[in-house]
């Protein structure tokens, strides 16, 4: 028994993963055919998805924000649909792209089929969407396992290859990231990038052409998927430089990429052109991709959400790429390129913590890449007795971890996007927490009384600071003009981004039927974040001295320069007297 797990524990490894994610994925179908689930995909992943019932349900992608918000009122709780920018032509465009889609689209396409011929609704919302939906993720799961374990072939042994397996599969962020977030890219990615190192490794072992062609093809589908990618060119660019005799023949081979890169990415270039009126248009997020300043610690360690944080066992890369640049020269140099830029690149989006995920959601995309350097370093430290126990505590504490960690996820004491030191030593370790509280997370900024509610003190995680901001008087706001009052950093004078600012304004509005606006505004050089705005408005006699108090929090800081700007937008033909203009900030100011 024992010689037949050994000999068929690669195998053994694989039908356990399969079965463990089709039995999950099982489970949702049932929900999905039982009526208890409707939502097919809201919020980011709506914004890949809506290309196709656009298209099937009115033959064009000229989208409206009405008729899409028609479908999440109807199937997923009335989530708002943020996806869409009106461009100055007036066209509203998904600012998502519209890679993901071709991925979904042959189980749209079945989906159709099958709504048609069954009488359901063909809204790419109803049953049979969501189930050829949720098959269609399955699919691209299982053959990131597939394609995974190809690769590890080529450079470990069966039982070497199958502890890998279970690393990334239960000792990192991926489980839970498949299991609640499959609407988002990564699971696609994941297979797509196995896939990609695959054959380009094929094609390096036996110079079949083919292979270099599917590999280029893999890549443009990818960069259509997430045009931050495109990085993964570092690869074939440095593990194909000894391949071809000829520089010629090199760069030749070199040239199916970009091109691959062109035909994937022309139908989202010609969607930019005829309805938004430009080839190329290069973000309409929010927030930019600021490289100059990234956020890379906070990326990697912080308690927000850290990726070695909530995957520790990614530490062992650093030894890993010690022994692949002694074992595997021309995949060092590519792979710690790709890592490299990666993690600046990704830290340096100004949401570098990418909103609700267990952990750095980012990476995993990466992992069939970062997990042949664990390897190797696994290899490595398995040639004494120490470092063989030294590693199995390590990664079994790490996957136990992760485990746990993943469960805690799932049960909503781990939180996608507000965790902090303080509370992750609060639920550290704790299965069931019947009274679980949420006070010592990051404060909530939809919410205007968290300072009521937190109780740093008497926690002992930290103190409640109060201080003036700022205090002015005796502004005039000139005639249908816009007049700037204040412009100044946040900081120093503040010493935490976690403030709520309670301002009073004490004001003459001379007309009642035109009342001014004051604004709050946070921005920086790169862009604007967040403003709240409020009505001078009058219900006394024109002229009348009135008093406005409102409360609002500071947005989340994106970058240490960030400012505040204040100024009043007066339509009128008449002056607004502004007399005092006082703003307090009460800070948490965290241990």
């Amino acid at each position: 028994m024992v010689d037949f797990f050994k000999g068929n524990i690669r195998k053994i490894t694989n039908l356990l993963l399969i079965g463990l994610f089709t039995f999950q994925f099982s489970g949702k179908i049932n929900e999905v055919v039982k009526g208890e689930s409707t939502c097919v995909c809201a919020y980011d992943g709506y914004g890949y998805y809506m290309y196709l019932t656009q298209l099937f349900q009115y033959r064009n992608l000229t989208m409206q924000q009405n008729e899409l918000q028609e479908v999440q009122d109807k199937y997923c709780n009335g989530v708002y649909v943020y996806q869409l920018k009106r461009m100055d032509n007036g066209h509203d465009l998904d600012i998502y792209h519209m890679g993901q889609a071709y991925l979904q689209l042959p189980a749209y396409t079945i989906g159709h089929v099958f709504a048609k011929t069954l009488g359901y609704p063909k809204d790419g919302f109803s049953k049979p969407y969501h189930i050829t939906y949720l098959l269609n993720a399955l699919l691209f799961i299982l053959l990131g396992i597939h394609f995974l374990n190809k690769i590890l072939k080529r450079f470990f042994s069966d039982q070497m290859s199958s502890l890998l397996l279970i690393i990334v599969y239960f000792g990192t962020n991926f489980w839970a990231t498949a299991d609640l977030s499959y609407q988002l890219q990564h699971i696609y990615l994941f297979a797509l990038i196995a896939l990609f190192f695959h054959y380009l490794l094929k094609f390096k072992e036996v110079k079949e052409k083919k292979s270099l062609i599917i590999a280029a093809l893999i890549l443009g589908l990818i960069s259509a998927i997430r045009p931050t990618h495109v990085l993964l060119g570092l690869l074939p660019l440095l593990m194909l430089r000894k391949v071809y005799p000829t520089r010629w023949g090199y760069w030749k081979a070199i040239l199916w990429f970009p091109l691959a890169g062109l035909l994937f990415n022309l139908p989202q270039l010609i969607y930019w052109k005829v309805l938004g009126g430009s080839w190329f248009i290069l973000n309409m997020h929010v927030e930019e991709i600021v490289l100059v300043d990234p956020k890379i610690f906070d990326f990697l360690f912080s308690y927000k959400k850290g990726w070695l944080i909530y995957s520790p066992v990614f530490l062992l890369v650093i030894p890993g790429f010690f022994q692949l640049y002694k074992r595997k020269k021309e995949l060092f140099w590519s792979f710690l390129s790709v890592m490299l830029l990666a993690i600046w690149i990704f830290s340096s989006w100004e949401c570098w913590w990418y909103a609700a995920s267990f952990g750095s959601r980012v990476m995993i995309d990466l992992y069939p890449l970062l997990i042949v350097p664990i390897g190797f370093a696994l290899v490595y430290f398995q040639q004494t007795k120490t470092g063989t126990v030294s590693l199995l505590i390590f990664v079994g504490l790490t996957t136990v971890l992760s485990i746990f960690q993943t469960v805690q996820y799932s049960k909503g004491y781990l939180h996608p996007d507000r965790m902090t030191k303080e509370h992750y030593w609060y639920i550290f370790g704790k299965w069931s927490m019947p009274e679980y509280q949420m006070n010592r997370l990051e404060i909530d900024r939809s919410s205007t009384d968290w300072p009521e509610k937190m109780h740093p003190e008497r926690l002992g995680f930290g103190k409640m600071e109060q201080t003036v901001f700022c205090n002015l008087k005796n502004l005039k706001a000139l005639p249908q003009t816009s007049t700037l009052f204040y412009k100044e950093p946040y900081f120093p004078a503040l010493k935490s981004d976690e403030t709520l600012f309670e301002a009073r304004i004490i004001y003459q509005n001379n007309d009642s039927l035109l009342p001014a606006t004051i604004k709050f505004e946070a921005f920086s050089k790169y862009n604007v974040y967040h403003w709240n705005v409020y009505s001078l408005t009058t219900q006394k006699k024109t002229g009348a001295v009135d008093t406005l108090n409102v409360r609002f929090n500071l947005p989340i800081i994106h970058h240490k320069k960030d400012r505040i700007q204040i100024y009043v937008e007066n339509p009128s033909k008449k002056e607004v007297i502004i007399h005092s203009l006082k703003i307090k900030a009460l800070s948490l100011i965290r241990n």
